[in-house]
């Protein structure tokens, strides 16, 4: 699957997009894995601060945490925007 990055978390990853090698994985895991990989996002993914968009469309409303995505999905991460 192809993970875009923007905002902030190009500057996170040191990447614009990247491609995770598996068959399929829920968002949840796929959270993890980032955190893992990615230590300063972890803070953001625990307080739903990353909006995520899967194929075009945000998690929220495809099932959140428990969406399963699969290799041929393209998820965009968008870092948490400040306001004032």
């Amino acid at each position: 699957m192809k993970i875009l990055y923007f905002g902030d978390l190009k500057d996170i990853t040191l990447k614009r997009e990247e491609i995770i090698d598996l068959e399929a994985i829920r968002i949840k895991e796929l959270k993890n894995l980032l955190s893992d990989k990615y230590p300063q996002l972890r803070e953001s993914f625990l307080k739903n601060e990353i909006r995520i968009i899967i194929n075009g469309k945000d998690y929220s409303f495809t099932g959140g945490d428990e969406t399963l995505v699969a290799k041929d999905f393209e998820i965009a991460l968008f870092s948490p925007v400040g306001g004032g």
